[in-house]
């Protein structure tokens, strides 16, 4: 029975894991870039990238729950001892390598969550008071801290593959 709720924890993790990294990968490469071929005006791209980005939020909102939830149970099913002993974390390579990936996850909700919050309500506003030179300049930064909780992500995703135990 435990094996079961392990696999299907894990499924949903995995999926959760595929959604969020998949998609944030599709959005900067594919749609970022799209939007502005086919929406030259800058207006018009800004209020359609709050938009799709207010609806992705949700989702990816969801998926972050979830594989935050999941990786807990993951842990305390599967590896209890790393709960309950905190020396596991540091003394053992699967601690350690965990320990790694629940900072870098730390980090990323860090990045992702504060350039959202800093910066999503203020491409809006500066968009309809059209201050598309302090837009621009916005967007740098944005992107930076975009491409950074991207990088983040992989890094996390490899972290989770040693985990595994598919380079070992």
């Amino acid at each position: 029975m435990i094996d079961l709720l392990l696999l299907t924890i894990l499924f949903v993790h995995v999926i959760c894991a595929v959604f969020l990294v998949g998609s944030s990968i599709f959005v900067w490469v594919i749609v970022w870039p799209a939007s502005s071929i086919a929406m030259p005006d800058e207006k018009q791209r800004t209020r359609f990238m709050s938009v799709m980005g207010k609806r992705y939020a949700l989702w990816t909102n969801i998926s972050i729950l979830l594989l935050t939830v999941s990786g807990i149970l993951l842990v305390f099913l599967y590896r209890p001892s790393y709960i309950t002993n905190f020396s596991y974390s540091l003394t053992t390579q699967w601690g350690y390598v965990l320990t790694v990936k629940i900072v870098a996850v730390a980090l990323m909700y860090i990045v992702l969550y504060g350039n959202n919050l800093w910066h999503g309500k203020m491409f809006p506003k500066l968009a309809e008071a059209g201050k598309f030179e302090e837009l621009k300049e916005l967007r740098k930064i944005s992107h930076l801290l975009s491409f950074i909780t991207v990088g983040l992500m992989v890094v996390i995703v490899i972290i989770a593959e040693v985990l595994a135990g598919v380079f070992f």
